[in-house]
């Protein structure tokens, strides 16, 4: 590990853990400015570890500028985000606040943590209802109704109003339906609810695991699992880990639960974190274009390159059924005519009219090494 990686971790430490030391490191390190705030931002830390750096000058008038932005973002998203729950509680419809929104409450001030955007979950998803709620706001639809959520903009406030919360059609769609029966009040209104601490566990769990398979992971994430396993001590494990094992995640929970540790100085270091660590140095919390393509391949991969290239392609033109039908409608009726739209995506893809997975299937970067980078990745987090 650098001096700089080593910096940002103590600096995280520094934020989060006071009494864990991290200091000590810290002040040992001699990190290289410019790729330090490459870090901090690509890892979508800015605004946690931020107030820890005040005996740092240079560091701090260096992010001071994107940090005053980021924390105008934040109010901005509390400020619009409490708006919306609070219409959706109005209009009697069940909904469940996501992500970093309900993360941000484990953080030692609340506005420690950044969102990309502002995540909600809706128990009986009806988009046009949806929609003139949103449209009342003053938010605009950002593209057509989609299989997972739908997007919406105002400024620089993204929402995803998510109908699930995977695509998945086995046992995570089973937790997911059980999920809302053990869901608890907010004390934020009657239709504003909150998942129990296990299952709020479990779908952090499952969402940086499909996030994982992207090739990516990310230092806010890290830091978010740490803060879980301290903040719920009391948690039913045994729930917790018959869900882990029927989704074929109890390794990955488990080794994810030992980054945290270790990344924060509470546990040593061993390889599969080492892997791990350095691959969110690299790519960042939202990975990047090639990591990717990486994790796609190599999730789909029966071992070599080209196995995972050819499942790739196949399953960008062949899509699931319930995502076939979010683009064509018509099937809810008339399912037989399935072949005829896959057919009719095969021709798209051949003119190059889905530029999305055209981008997405050029492979032209994609080396072996780089192929056999992504599975050891995989393999140091139980995939």
């Amino acid at each position: 590990m650098t001096p700089t990686q080593q910096f940002t971790l103590s600096a995280l430490c520094a934020a989060l853990w006071p009494e864990g030391g991290g200091l000590t490191e810290w002040q040992a390190a001699e990190p290289d400015m410019a790729q330090l705030v490459r870090i901090i931002r690509r890892n979508g830390v800015l605004l946690t570890v931020y107030p820890a750096l005040a005996g740092f000058p240079e560091l701090q008038n260096a992010l001071r500028g994107q940090f005053m932005a980021e924390a105008a973002h934040a109010v901005s998203e509390d400020y619009e985000g409490c708006r919306i729950l609070q219409q959706l509680n109005s209009a009697g419809i069940d909904c469940i606040a996501l992500k970093g929104w309900e993360l941000r409450k484990l953080y030692p001030k609340t506005n420690m943590r950044q969102m990309a955007d502002l995540d909600i979950l809706v128990r009986e998803y009806d988009y046009p209802t949806i929609k003139i709620l949103m449209t009342e706001m003053g938010f605009e639809a950002d593209g057509e109704s989609s299989w997972m959520h739908d997007n919406f903009v105002k400024g620089t406030i993204k929402v995803e109003m998510h109908k699930r919360l995977t695509d998945d059609s086995g046992p995570i769609l089973g937790w997911e339906r059980g999920m809302w029966e053990r869901a608890l009040p907010s004390g934020e209104g009657e239709h504003i609810l909150r998942m129990s601490d296990e299952d709020f566990f479990i779908f952090h769990i499952v969402h940086m695991h499909k996030d994982f398979l992207n090739g990516s992971l990310g230092l806010r994430r890290i830091a978010d699992t740490w803060l879980l396993t301290r903040a719920y001590p009391e948690m039913d494990r045994e729930y917790i880990d018959a869900w882990f094992k029927k989704m074929g995640l109890s390794l990955f929970a488990e080794r994810m639960t030992a980054l945290a540790k270790a990344t924060m100085g509470e546990t040593g270091m061993d390889e599969n974190s080492e892997i791990m660590l350095a691959h969110a140095f690299e790519h960042g919390i939202y990975g990047s274009g090639k990591s990717y393509k990486l994790g796609r391949i190599a999730a789909m991969s029966s071992g070599s390159l080209r196995s995972g290239k050819l499942r790739s392609l196949l399953a960008a033109v062949f899509l699931p059924y319930g995502r076939m039908k979010a683009h064509f409608p018509m099937l809810e009726k008339h399912p037989i005519l399935l072949p005829w739209f896959w057919a009719i995506r095969i021709v798209r893809h051949l003119r190059g009219d889905l530029k999305k997975q055209r981008a997405m299937l050029d492979y032209s970067g994609v080396s072996k090494a780089d192929f056999s980078q992504m599975q050891q990745f995989f393999r140091a987090g139980g995939c």
